[in-house]
């Protein structure tokens, strides 16, 4: 009798150490980092939308990409609104839709905008073979010479921000 009580008492210790531990309580999970959204003063994008530039892709610099209105040239970037773009390639053995989201900073001097080492276009479409060289050179770091008097934009191929390093590490 005296073992039952024992053997009773053990496992009621047991349940009840089992049932006191303490739950760990979940820690919230950090808000995603969202991407820092310029203020529209210093964008480009409510003077660039709307607008239809034109280029030629068969004539394409490799680092540089010049647009005007010039309506002879078969390509066409056209920016739907404040925020979406859409460049459609017209050339003799390519016919494609590029989409996606741009952002273009002013620089303070009113001819000229330059956004150094940013990423000014975000495309969203699924690249297609015939296009997927001007599709890497949009997804790339660029910089972008807006000239309103001359009605020109030209793209150019700019550097990537190198990481931050301490010295001594």
């Amino acid at each position: 009798m005296k073992n039952i009580f024992l053997a009773f008492l053990l496992v009621s210790q047991v349940v009840a150490a089992q049932h006191k531990k303490k739950v760990q309580k979940e820690i919230p999970l950090a808000p995603q980092i969202e991407v820092y959204k310029y203020p529209d003063n210093e964008l480009l994008n409510g003077i660039l939308k709307g607008s239809k530039w034109y280029f030629d892709l068969a004539s394409k610099v490799e680092k540089q990409l010049f647009l005007d209105k010039e309506k002879m040239k078969p390509d066409v970037l056209y920016f739907v609104d404040a925020e979406n773009f859409q460049i459609n390639i017209n050339q003799k053995n390519c016919k494609s839709i590029i989409k996606g989201t741009y952002q273009i900073l002013k620089e303070r001097d009113e001819n000229t905008t330059v956004q150094k080492g940013l990423q000014p276009f975000k495309i969203t479409s699924p690249h297609q073979k015939c296009s997927a060289k001007l599709s890497g050179f949009l997804s790339g770091a660029l910089d972008v010479f807006f000239n309103e008097r001359e009605q020109t934009i030209e793209l150019r191929e700019g550097e990537t921000s190198s990481p931050i390093t301490v010295p001594g590490f």
